[in-house]
């Protein structure tokens, strides 16, 4: 299976030297420093003690818990949920280099400089906005409403909280001073176009929360309507190529840390929500930004946290809203729970009313989105009265169970039990046996799975398997360890180890890597082919690979051309071995006399071919011996790793 090198390789390298690993890992974990490494708790899993080790000198990591492990791409791309290509990029603009994509694709020089500018413009509108908050009789008008609210000024300033003018050019008026484009600031959402030409400041007299990536960076903005004025309550920016809302979580640059700690994240709906929820002390506290909670922001927290609490309004829309996450739970590979407030309240009046003890009490008492729905299916109503509105909640509650298929139950213990923990709820609710209910729930998965399976039949099949090293035969293990610790015999390595004689996806690929660094004149030293490899499972392969081949290396006196010579020997006479075998299979089910004397014309020449006999020494009448099953077993990979940890 070939691997594939997108990016191009001279990008991937300087963009890996100017990337400190230990600055990297250390800006998002604690590190202290181990002898010669450093060591950390694993953000990963639940660590008490430091099991991920970042080795600065041969920039690389490892937690031998997870089997994780790579080199700064693979670090982002594990932490936060990235792509090779959305690693490179994030790291590239941390180190200012702008990057191609493909060998010898040319640069994207232009489109680089216009993102910086964008990022450049925004964090100047933010410190903008900002500063007219202070000195202006709008800003003035805008901390009486939030010091109203109960804000502190500490608080205004954390959340970097500002004031647009009431102007339709302001904001554009002072861009030139700043050397920003109009099109860098349309390009940013800060502007809009008007249909005769010219552009319009998108933000006019308006309190603006500043949004900021994982990285702190402002990306975008929420506006809310000053007090006493008409229009839209809340406006976010629009969509950029900074800025998708529903990958983005308003605060999760402030509360990704504490997330971290705490291993949960509280997810609200409003700006001023999640301010004074940091504020009371709810220091993981984040908001989704007009969209519900989605698929892309459990992948985004799932690297943060392990459970996720949405916590709703109390109002009528936010009861409806906890529909939304229903079918996310199904799926969902963590905890995620659901709060309702009381009496109609949001976050902030809540702590206001009843402070963070009582919200805490709360937040530990939330249900997960199944017993959630459940509650809101089966109140308000006697089900041996209304009998109709009970038929209806029975049948909702089954089909959401049986969006779950069979498949699943297997794989998702925890979602098993909680089934079985609703069903005989559900029985007694509504006094049904239940029998009928798990009858009822199998003839709807039956339907969902004959549904699924025409949608497979019409969609390609989409392969993500994850390449581990116990994968690996001990042919193909001691063969890759060999070239990743002695690179010169690689290309001798590639030569000799024929096409079909590895049998593990990780080592095709493995081995497909090297063929291609070495056909493109590129070095197989360790670190160069962990630099450009872009999938982040062979990077954490690689890693094992190579600390594993260290260790070894200090228990055999050998040679690495010796101990390729040796294995390469044993593996074609494992191939040999198998081929004959299969050779006197076939001698057995031929089906006429010509048929078994072809076949074994041909055994008898591989065989001559083996053992280096002609045609012509042949023509001397010696018998030739047909190998039997006995001398054709073949060498046993467990007897070869005995010998080999032997040496």
């Amino acid at each position: 299976m070939p691997v594939s090198f997108v990016f191009d390789l001279d990008t991937k390298e300087r963009v890996r030297a100017a990337t400190d690993i230990v600055d990297l890992v250390g800006s998002k974990l604690e590190l202290r420093r181990q002898g010669r490494n450093y060591v950390g708790l694993c953000p990963w899993h639940r660590d008490t003690k430091p099991s991920l080790q970042v080795n600065p000198e041969k920039q690389i990591w490892k937690c031998w818990v997870c089997d994780l492990g790579g080199d700064a791409f693979a670090f982002l791309m594990q932490d936060e949920g990235l792509t090779f290509g959305e690693a490179l990029k994030a790291l590239a603009d941390r180190a200012g280099i702008p990057i191609g994509k493909g060998p010898g694709g040319g640069s994207r020089k232009k489109h680089i400089d216009t993102k910086t500018e964008m990022y450049r413009a925004l964090e100047w509108a933010q410190k903008w906005f900002e500063q007219n908050l202070y000195e202006s009789e709008e800003g003035q008008v805008a901390i009486d409403y939030l010091k109203g609210r109960g804000f502190t000024d500490a608080t205004i300033r954390r959340f970097g909280v500002g004031v647009s003018p009431n102007s339709w050019s302001a904001l554009q008026d002072a861009a030139p001073k700043q050397k920003l484009a109009p099109r860098v600031l349309e390009s940013a959402g800060l502007t809009g176009k008007k249909e005769r030409g010219g552009y319009y400041d998108f933000f006019r007299g308006r309190i603006m929360f500043p949004i900021r990536d994982r990285e702190k960076r402002t990306i975008a903005f929420g506006g809310r309507v000053m007090p006493g004025e008409e229009g839209a309550k809340y406006i976010n920016s629009r969509e950029t190529t900074l800025f998708q809302k529903s990958k983005q979580l308003y605060g999760f640059d402030i509360a990704s840390t504490n997330m971290r700690h705490a291993r949960r994240a509280i997810v609200m709906e409003g700006y001023t929500d999640v301010m004074f929820a940091h504020q009371s002390g709810v220091d993981d506290a984040v908001a989704v930004l007009g969209t519900a909670l989605g698929a892309a922001h459990l992948r985004m927290l799932r690297h943060y946290c392990d459970t996720v609490v949405l916590l709703l309004d109390g109002d009528e829309a936010g009861q409806r809203r906890s529909d939304d996450v229903l079918e996310l739970f199904l799926h969902a590979q963590m905890d995620v729970r659901v709060l309702s407030l009381p009496d109609g309240m949001d976050p902030a009046d809540y702590l206001q009313k009843h402070g963070l003890e009582q919200l805490n009490s709360l937040i530990a008492s939330s249900v997960d989105a199944l017993e959630f729905k459940m509650r809101r299916a089966t109140t308000g109503f006697d089900p041996l009265i209304d009998t109709h509105r009970a038929n209806q909640a029975v049948e909702q509650m089954l089909e959401l169970l049986a969006k779950v298929p069979h498949s699943g139950l297997i794989s998702n213990d925890q979602f098993r039990l909680r089934q079985n923990q609703v069903l005989p709820r559900l029985a007694r609710k509504f006094s049904l046996p239940e029998e009928n209910l798990r009858q009822r729930l199998t003839e709807l998965r039956n339907r969902q799975s004959r549904y699924s399976n025409r949608r497979a039949r019409d969609e390609p099949e989409v392969k993500n398997r994850v390449l581990r090293p116990g994968d690996l035969s001990p042919f193909e293990r001691e063969l890759l360890e060999l070239i990743v610790v002695a690179p010169q015999v690689a290309p001798l390595a590639l030569e000799r180890v024929q096409a079909g004689w590895l049998e593990c996806e990780a080592s095709q690929r493995m081995l497909s890597a090297y063929e291609q660094l070495e056909f493109s004149g590129e070095s197989l030293e360790f670190d160069n082919v962990l630099t450009n490899l872009e999938d982040s499972t062979l990077k954490s392969l690689l890693v094992t690979l190579h600390e594993q081949a260290i260790a070894k290396m200090e228990k055999t006196n050998d040679s690495a051309e010796d101990r390729l010579r040796v294995l390469t020997l044993r593996m074609g006479q494992r191939q040999d071995a198998l081929r004959q075998q299969a050779q006197l299979q076939q001698l057995q089910n031929a089906a006429s006399e010509e048929e078994e004397l072809s076949m074994l014309q041909d055994v008898i020449r591989q065989a001559k071919l083996r053992h280096g006999i002609n045609e012509a020494a042949s023509s001397t009448g010696s018998e030739q011996q047909i190998p039997t099953s006995e001398e054709t077993a073949t060498p046993d990979d467990a007897s070869y790793e005995q010998e080999n940890a032997s040496e």
